[in-house]
């Protein structure tokens, strides 16, 4: 059953407005009206996505202890599915519904895109994208050849692939059978 979303989350009297699985930090962003009922729907499906297929956390918990005698509290930002929920509210708040909801689906296939590349390749194979994306990442982003821009993206998807332990994760069939009907969507919207 999917939660009951409002399509507008406006200003309100009480601020500590809170959403459940909506991390705190994008509080602010709710009452000054910067996210819609969908994108809201959105970031509780990234979160969800990203924490089912994440193997670690954003913070580990051994840092996490540490964390809350010095200040006091935990940290608002805990997961990965915390991490890239903000970041993507953060950053794409301003964009259609649609578009926003397509920055999502992006993250959710470059997930179990780098799960499916790099799971069972050799360390040599993880150096060599490495090593590759960052020289790519020296140079200006308009220099980018179309190798280049590959070789930038296959980087990023390393990254995911090593800092989000996704080599403990698997891709369901559900999983599968989205990517499969997103690829080909992807290759039909580009011709």
């Amino acid at each position: 059953m999917e939660k009951s979303v409002p399509d507008y989350v406006g200003q309100s009297e009480h601020k500590d407005m809170e959403i459940n699985g909506l991390n705190p930090q994008l509080n602010d962003m709710l009452l000054r009206g910067q996210l819609s009922g969908k994108k809201i729907k959105e970031l509780l499906r990234l979160k969800d996505i990203v924490d089912r297929f994440a193997s670690v956390r954003y913070v580990p918990e051994s840092e996490l202890a540490d964390l809350k005698k010095k200040y006091g509290v935990e940290p608002d930002i805990i997961t990965w599915g915390d991490y890239f929920q903000t970041e993507v509210a953060s950053l794409y708040f301003a964009l259609s519904d649609r578009d926003f909801a397509t920055i999502v689906d992006t993250v959710r296939y470059d997930l179990i895109s780098a799960i499916k590349i790099f799971t069972d390749r050799s360390d040599e194979f993880l150096a060599s994208v490495e090593s590759n994306g960052l020289a790519v990442h020296g140079k200006d982003r308009e220099e980018w050849s179309e190798i280049e821009e590959e070789q930038a993206h296959l980087y990023i998807l390393s990254r995911y692939f090593q800092e989000l332990g996704l080599a403990q994760s698997h891709v369901s069939a559900e999983d599968e059978e989205w990517f499969q009907t997103f690829l080909g969507q992807s290759r039909y919207a580009t011709g």
